[in-house]
């Protein structure tokens, strides 16, 4: 038995190790979307409030409590303030690897699987975008509720009250409003209650009913209300790439770096020869942790499962391999839009099926163990160096956080309608400032407008009567 010091530093030391791992995130400055939803999320009166609730034409999602609600909140409490909004997010990071502990430990009946698969994702790299994001924080949060509804469901199934079953309706609303891999909810728990629980299919599906109705009542308002962006990135395709795109988060959800996939130039694992030169190290860690993790920890114990006929364990690899293929299916059928950051709920399926499958075969060896957190430590650390060093993100932010401190120190402050001329080749800069929407947030006044070359400015204002005191040019 464990006394309660050592669960405590086993709690801890995942925490410990993720906060060290993202530590640089806490710092980074707005970027991109962060601007846009800024500006989307202020309100002024009720009317606006309810707004933020409705679905938005021409957007890929609907999320207004993980995003319009989430930046309404944190503008409203700490205006401009990166950091706080930023330690807001790390906050439900942490207590939804607190729920993943007691979630997984209730449908495994071990504590130590549901520490271990929390490990595991506190740690992974897959976090980066959504740690270093805040435009992408949505996912954190929608992880949170999605464990938090588990969590209330699971106490609803013990105790059989109405109250927790209400209750854990309520949080799936809140999940629905998050992100869009609660629809992966209902099938996740079908299988828990039939595979785990003994269930009987009629009755389990009794008890998901209403999560089932709610998923069918979301898709049919969706199409009603709303459409994807008409983009090749949101062109969907099901088929061969479809079984790519599910190869290609697997392999993410081992902290293989998600740039491989762009510097893959045939088959699927024959790199570019310039990007295998530069950074073959990395793609020897990457590879090399992730082999021995796999065989070590999955195909053996599979094995010695397979001698011995355990039936309860095939039982939990289907439920692992129906959480995985259910939390990535709402984005497989982009090829186009594939992210790392997306793995925030499926690799739990993965996680926990390399958890379950080491405590229960091999966790008398504590060698194997240590042997995993070892290889899982230094595969996630190389790979978040790698991101931190090369990652589009890390140039953005600190471009726009130069950009608000320049502009700031040039024009204090400048009236409604002013015209900003700022001299500016790189479209990647650009896109950081998300063109009109910076200048926008800073001044904290919409109708200010900003152009990054003359011909743009002369187009623009050839035609308006405007005053020339309030053309702003930033080169002067």
């Amino acid at each position: 038995m464990l006394n309660n010091n050592r669960i405590k530093l086993l709690l801890a030391l995942p925490v410990a190790i993720s906060l060290w791992l993202y530590s640089s995130s806490i710092n980074y400055y707005f970027f991109q979307d962060d601007f846009y939803e800024i500006l989307l999320s202020k309100v002024n009166n009720l009317s606006g409030f309810l707004n933020l609730f409705t679905f938005l034409e021409n957007r890929s999602s609907y999320r207004p409590i993980g995003l319009q609600m989430y930046f309404f909140l944190m503008h409203t409490f700490f205006g401009l303030n990166p950091t706080l909004y930023r330690l807001v997010t790390f906050a439900f990071f942490i207590c939804s690897y607190l729920l993943i502990i007691h979630v997984v430990a209730k449908i495994t009946s071990s504590k130590k699987v549901g520490l271990l698969t929390a490990s595991l994702w506190l740690t992974s790299s897959i976090h980066f975008m959504s740690l270093s994001w805040l435009a992408a924080a949505w996912l954190i949060i929608g992880n949170f509720f999605f464990f938090l509804t588990s969590t209330i469901f699971i106490r609803y199934y013990e105790k059989k009250t109405a109250y927790f079953y209400c209750l854990s309706i309520v949080f799936f609303l809140l999940t629905l409003g998050s992100f869009e891999f609660f629809i992966s909810w209902p099938v996740i728990f079908l299988a828990i209650l039939v595979l785990r629980y003994k269930e009987k299919w009629a009755h389990a599906l009794k008890m998901i009913s209403p999560f089932i109705i709610i998923c069918a009542l979301y898709i049919l308002l969706r199409i009603q209300f709303a459409s994807l962006p008409n983009i090749d990135e949101y062109k969907i395709s099901i088929g061969a790439q479809t079984l790519k795109q599910i190869f290609w988060y697997f392999l993410w959800s081992f902290n293989i770096p998600e740039e491989f996939k762009k510097q893959i130039i045939s088959h699927l694992l024959i790199f570019n020869p310039v990007f295998y030169k530069e950074f073959k190290p990395l793609i020897f860690i990457s590879f090399g942790s992730m082999i021995v993790i796999f065989l070590t920890n999955i195909i053996a114990p599979v094995v010695i499962c397979i001698k011995k006929q355990d039936t309860q364990t095939y039982k939990n690899i289907m439920i692992c391999i129906t959480w995985f293929l259910s939390a990535i299916i709402p984005v497989v059928i982009f090829p186009n839009h594939s992210f790392a950051m997306y793995l925030v709920l499926a690799s739990i399926g993965v996680y926990m099926l390399i958890a379950n499958l080491t405590i229960r075969f091999l966790g008398k060896s504590p060698i194997i163990i240590i042997i995993i957190i070892f290889l899982w430590g230094m595969s996630s650390y190389t790979t978040l160096k790698f991101y931190k060093d090369n990652f589009w993100i890390v140039d953005s932010q600190q471009f726009a956080k130069d950009f608000s401190t320049d502009i700031k120190k040039t024009f204090p402050t400048l009236p409604s309608n002013a015209i900003v001329y700022y001299p500016l080749d790189d479209r990647r800069h650009i896109q950081a400032l998300l063109a009109q929407n910076a200048i926008k947030v800073i001044y904290n006044d919409p109708s200010i407008r900003i152009f990054y070359n003359k011909a743009d400015l002369i187009v623009n204002t050839s035609n308006e009567k405007t005053e020339p005191q309030l053309i702003f040019n930033f080169q002067n």
